[in-house]
């Protein structure tokens, strides 16, 4: 039997004595071995050494470590000694992991490379080898957990270089590791693929950028076909680095499903210039979403901002459990229509929908809250990953629900001109280009989370306000996603895949 399939059934026979809960809490899921072959074969690409050391830091039952000896025991042109170094917090994995080293010292010693296997029971976030930043290891490969921990959790307090907000656990993993790879050494990682985004893991990225050249990205795109046998729901994406000094030029991406298509890949290189982003948030977008138009360039076309425009994206101001006294179930005389997420499809606003509490009073002291009836791009500010679109924009036409004002919840972002009102046209024509497959790809490149946050909102380029005007005059005031799409090809030249919706 294979030493990786060895150790998998290890980690099996392990994880079958779990509950689920408990599973979860510990963040036990077990690389599958087709993974672990993928992440193990480009980890030791290019680690000649007559002693490479490795380490695997959160190691389960040691799948990834078995999967990364395997691969230096099958060259032609092996190393003399390899030295392994297994960090798992959970006691109980220790004959597991003592049955595999003896296991991987005896295939070694078969073809004359002696191998030393150091298992440490212990949290690797608290040891004094992750916060040292010496440089030990030519390898470093993980499945780390993933759960969200609390600022005052002393991993986090021991890792406070690495967090911003609410960290979560397998950020500070990934931010740990980096210093402890040799010059030229290989770090990999597979994890969920919101680290590549956003304010909370900002200080995880620039920390692993001190010290490290990502060279490549696999993203999976379906969320339950790569650990297949845990059922989780989470789009991963397994990333490779490699220890400075080395300048990458281009960062190499491919995609899958899942396992089974995981050998057909398809591989392509983007400038690293053109995925990192220069700002202190260094913000790593995946190109893969616009895969079909990587060979046009086609931002050209979108020169301005939402500032450059004149517009401002804001929150919607009502935060209900702050509201609770204004907030109806039912319209009342001086009630004025409130806005949930469920109210905004892509082809418009749909109220009343007998969702609970959709009005809200219209007081003096509720006024701060309120909007003043008039044209709006209203937008969802999370969306499900199944929807046909990242974004969800309507056009909310002024006088379309009745009073002189209306609500919109916390859970909704509005683009609106502070100066004056949108006009028809710029209303339906943001509608429609925020909606458009452009954007939509554009979204799912730099956004590995559901949400579309203002900020992100706010970096988006987007076209002049003629281009906006003249989209907007070729639609009705409820475009379908494909009249959207189409009416955006049609006046920026844009090549996009068009689906019937």
């Amino acid at each position: 039997m294979p030493i990786t399939e060895f150790a998998h059934l290890n980690g099996k026979s392990f994880v079958s004595s779990l509950d689920r809960d408990e599973q979860k809490s510990l963040g036990q899921f077990m690389t599958p071995p087709p993974i672990a072959r993928f992440m193990a074969q480009r980890a030791t690409t290019g680690i000649v050494a007559d002693v490479i050391s490795i380490l695997e830091p959160a190691s389960g039952a040691g799948v990834l470590a078995a999967a990364v000896v395997q691969e230096l025991l099958h060259r032609d042109e092996r190393p003399s000694r390899i030295e392994l170094t297994l960090y798992e917090i959970d006691g109980r994995l220790k004959p597991y992991l003592r049955r595999l080293a003896d296991r991987l010292r005896r295939s070694a010693k078969s073809l004359n490379v002696k191998l030393t296997c150091h298992i440490v029971i212990g949290d690797f976030l608290l040891s004094e080898l992750s916060q040292s930043a010496r440089p030990e290891f030519d390898i470093c490969i993980a499945n780390p957990p993933y759960f969200k921990l609390n600022k005052a959790d002393l991993r986090a307090k021991a890792h406070a270089y690495a967090v911003y907000g609410q960290p979560n656990i397998y950020g500070l993993f990934q931010a740990a590791c980096a210093g402890l790879v040799r010059p030229a050494g290989r770090w990999c990682f597979i994890t969920p693929r919101s680290w590549l985004n956003g304010s909370y893991f900002a200080a995880v990225r620039r920390h692993l950028l001190h010290y490290l050249q990502i060279d490549a990205v696999h993203l999976f795109e379906s969320r339950q076909a790569h650990f297949y046998e845990d059922a989780i729901l989470q789009e991963a994406v397994i990333a490779w680095a490699t220890a400075q000094p080395l300048h990458m030029a281009e960062i190499t991406f491919s995609t899958s499903q899942g396992v089974l298509d995981l050998p057909n890949a398809e591989l392509f290189a983007i400038p690293t210039a053109s995925v990192i982003g220069t700002d202190e948030e260094m913000a790593i977008a995946i190109p893969i979403a616009a895969g079909a138009n990587r060979e046009s360039d086609d931002s050209g076309h979108m020169h301005d901002t939402l500032a450059s425009l004149g517009l401002k994206v804001s929150t919607g101001p009502v935060v209900p459990f702050r509201s609770k006294e204004y907030i109806l179930e039912s319209s009342s005389r001086g009630s004025v229509p409130l806005l949930w997420m469920q109210h905004v499809k892509h082809a418009g606003i749909s109220w009343p929908i007998q969702k609970k509490r959709e009005h809200i009073l219209s007081t003096a002291g509720s006024a701060w809250m309120l909007l003043r009836n008039t044209n709006y791009v209203v937008m969802r500010r999370f969306s499900p990953k199944e929807d046909a679109r990242r974004v969800t924009a309507a056009p909310y036409l002024a006088g379309s629900l009745p009073g002189e004002f209306i609500g919109l919840e916390n859970h909704l972002n509005y683009i609106h001109r502070p100066t004056g009102d949108l006009t028809r046209a710029e209303t339906v024509g943001l509608s429609a280009f925020l909606n458009s497959s452009y954007v939509d790809a554009y979204f799912r490149a730099v956004a590995g989370s559901t949400q579309v946050n203002a900020t992100e909102l706010r970096k988006l380029r987007f076209p002049s306000l003629d281009s906006l005007r003249a989209i907007g005059d070729l639609l009705s005031d409820r475009p379908t996603l494909t009249e959207a799409d189409r009416a955006v090809e049609q006046v920026l030249c844009l090549k996009m895949a068009l689906s019937a919706v």
